[in-house]
């Protein structure tokens, strides 16, 4: 062999060594939340190899000559129950408001997925703030409003970053479907937008019953057959105490699972909400108080913690720009008037997780999972500390902010 091919031979040797190496690094910290049965690991490692976590805990080995990456904590990626980002543009501008269609009151076949710019920058915006998962849904405007997709906070297309491309079936009470819909033939009453989610949910069901050779192509009755199916989950947007009486009726009637959206009045219910068996995605801690949400509480989360109400975490829609809040932000602020921080950790990260239907791949720090992680400097709760690093599937892929 000449000393050319000997030459080649070491260097692709090498450039496959180097490739390896890349693909296995170590993250020491401090205090690791890694939102299993362990709980908080002290002066903990997490080793990364493919893009998956490999191993967590005190007696990981790491090797001489590793790539290293020190921190003060670590969590797992924040997943953001329900938001617009990456379906509603940073700017009011009509172009890339994609999150409402405003021509039909009932639009249970619209689908986020169909909507989603992965190029948004405000996708990226929630990215450095630590958000690895969101949970898209339509704007909470319509009775019947679409259904929502869950996706990762980084990739090219749409289909590539879904983790879900068909996630849950987005319904809305109160005061918004009749602002919107009053001069479209929508609802004007409570009592009319009521009616017409059950109306579709009735002939949805009739539609399932009937042989399926001779049943017309309907994409709305298909979508609502796999909300009474249990294939996709049931959103109700709700903020005051008898919105949130409506919901509950209407999932027991149909016998669905019911996910309140916002629930602002929720916790003056929390012994109603425990006996449905119902999940409150909670509206963000600092909404303002005004309208059908006068009554909203910074000490909500706490309160439905305490009743052992099943909580997450969101940022909601906001119609002003920059058209989505800091998760992370909301989040502290509900540690700040009394929510545990382990269970505000949980609230943002497996709860959710298992709520949704991801958590073989997302939600918590242990092997086996995707390695979405989320570097701080000092507690991530205080406003002085900040995120120092975003990681998904193991590439790094912001510098936090």
């Amino acid at each position: 062999m000449s000393i050319r091919h000997i030459f080649l031979v070491l260097i692709t040797v090498f450039a496959c060594q180097t490739a390896i190496a890349q693909d296995v690094f170590y993250i020491k910290a401090n205090t690791i939340y890694t939102s299993t049965d362990d709980g908080i690991i002290s002066n903990g490692v997490i080793k990364v190899e493919d893009g998956k976590i490999a191993q967590v805990g005190t007696n990981v080995t790491i090797p001489s000559g590793a790539n290293v990456i020190e921190t003060d904590i670590v969590t797992p990626g924040l997943i953001d129950s329900h938001t617009v980002v990456g379906v509603n543009g940073a700017f009011n501008e009509d172009a890339d408001q994609d999150a409402f269609e405003r021509v039909d009151s009932m639009g249970a076949e619209y689908r986020i997925l169909d909507s989603f710019n992965p190029y948004e920058s405000l996708i990226a915006h929630a990215l450095k703030f630590g958000v690895t998962t969101i949970h898209v849904t339509p704007q909470p405007a319509a009775p019947v409003g679409g259904v929502s997709a869950i996706f990762k906070t980084t990739g090219h297309t749409a289909d590539e970053m879904a983790l879900r491309s068909e996630a849950a079936m987005m319904f809305n009470l109160g005061d918004a479907p009749k602002a919107y819909f009053r001069d479209r033939n929508g609802p004007s009453t409570r009592m009319a937008t009521a009616s017409l989610i059950r109306e579709s949910l009735y002939k949805a069901k009739a539609w399932q019953t009937e042989d399926e050779d001779k049943r017309k192509m309907d994409l709305s009755m298909q979508a609502l057959a796999k909300v009474l199916s249990g294939e996709l989950d049931a959103i109700f947007t709700a903020h005051r105490e008898h919105d949130i009486a409506t919901v509950l009726r209407i999932a027991k009637e149909f016998n669905i699972k019911p996910i309140i959206n916002y629930g602002t009045e929720g916790y003056l219910m929390r012994d109603t909400l425990l006996a449905a068996d119902a999940t409150v995605i909670a509206a963000p801690t600092m909404q303002r108080s005004s309208g059908e949400k006068q009554n909203a509480s910074l000490e909500a989360a706490k309160l439905l913690h305490d009743a052992q109400v099943p909580f997450v975490f969101s940022s909601g829609y906001e119609g002003y720009v920059p058209k989505t809040r800091v998760l992370l932000w909301e989040i502290a602020i509900a540690v700040a008037n009394g929510l545990d921080k382990q269970a505000a950790i949980d609230a943002a990260t497996i709860v959710p997780a298992e709520l949704w239907g991801i958590s073989d791949k997302v939600g918590s720090i242990e092997a086996g999972k995707h390695a979405d992680l989320v570097l701080y400097q000092g507690d991530p709760f205080e406003y002085t500390s900040k995120v120092t690093g975003v990681y998904i599937e193991g590439v790094r892929v912001s510098e936090g902010g």
